[in-house]
């Protein structure tokens, strides 16, 4: 009897042992991080080095023991990856675990305007925080050649919101804008219209990029665009002085004279006749679509009015008087 009792009591202790260690795990379970911050996790780090550090850092949201043991428990559901994660204050240890192994790591957003040229790219580029820097000790000739650009570089990043990560390269963002405008202007071409006189896919990216920088208010671009079909396909100089401007590059001030519309230069299409040599900018969808859809009107000439809209004109004469209103009096 006296030897039952005693099993009895072992038994009731060993259960009411078991119920509070359950107890406490459960609580540990259930404890969270308690505020957000960001976690780097770098290539080769494993479950006790990454405790470790988060012990240090007293961000483990139970005992050490406890994250160890989880995590090795769980570790059937995929291994920790490196990246650069977001914690927040309610995860729990399960909950942290499985954002490091889910690789979803913090994605940064860089964004590049219509209009914009490849060194206005770098210069965004070499500034992105987090990026590894590997096309700066390239210049514009060995980095289109890097991407497998068929020709100068400059008009063949398509300009729209890039994410990356913690650790990407500025040569995997510059890829993938590659790869999107050789894609849309792939897409483009497939649909042109009245568009004879541009030969291949890089005379409408030229064409494409001339439009951007001439555009300054979006209603006008297709009338814009019209002016220069009408005037390739009429063997007329192109007149553009966002072209003088590119070609006189860092010789430009800023203020464009008259001396410099007579400055000879390969992107010069007031002394020289069709396309430059090259796009003068990055261009947007509506812009490439615009150089692809042949004239909708008449006009051979267009003089901004200083509000960002131009105005179109079908003669000559019509536009000097249009110069004089909107340009010459304005001076």
């Amino acid at each position: 009897m006296v030897r039952f009792r005693i099993v009895t009591l072992v038994i009731f202790f060993a259960l009411l042992l078991l119920a509070v260690a359950s107890t406490l795990i459960y609580l540990e379970l259930s404890e969270t991080v308690g505020r957000d911050f960001v976690f780097d996790i770098s290539q080769g780090s494993n479950l006790i080095t990454i405790s470790d550090r988060l012990s240090e850092q007293d961000s483990l949201p139970s005992h050490e023991a406890i994250f160890k043991a989880v995590g090795l428990l769980t570790r059937g559901r995929g291994q920790i990856l490196a990246g650069q994660y977001q914690v927040t204050a309610d995860m729990t240890v399960f909950e942290l675990l499985r954002l490091f192994r889910s690789g979803k790591v913090i994605q940064y957003r860089l964004t590049f305007p219509e209009g914009w040229t490849v060194s206005e790219w770098r210069k965004a580029l070499g500034q992105a925080r987090y990026l590894t820097h590997r096309a700066e000790g390239l210049n514009d000739i060995q980095l289109a050649k890097l991407l497998g650009v068929p020709g100068p570089l400059e008009g063949w990043l398509f300009p729209d919101t890039y994410q990356y990560a913690k650790g990407d390269t500025d040569l995997q963002v510059l890829s993938r804008a590659y790869e999107q405008m050789k894609s849309i202007l792939t897409a483009e071409w497939q649909v042109r219209a009245g568009t004879d006189h541009l030969k291949t896919q890089a005379d409408a990216l030229i064409l494409a990029s001339i439009i951007e920088k001439e555009t300054g208010f979006a209603a006008d671009r297709v009338k814009i665009a019209s002016v220069f079909h009408n005037r390739l396909k009429l063997a007329m100089k192109l007149q553009s002085d966002p072209t003088v401007i590119f070609g006189l590059g860092a010789d430009f001030n800023g203020d464009l004279k008259r001396s410099h519309l007579k400055t000879d230069t390969a992107y010069n299409t007031y002394t020289r006749p069709g396309l430059p040599p090259g796009a003068i900018c990055s261009p947007g969808r509506a812009s490439i679509q615009a150089a692809l859809a042949g004239s909708n009107h008449q006009y051979l000439y267009f003089v901004a009015m200083g509000d960002g809209r131009s105005y179109f004109s079908l003669s000559l004469a019509e536009h000097n008087r249009a110069v004089d209103q909107y340009q010459r009096k304005a001076q």
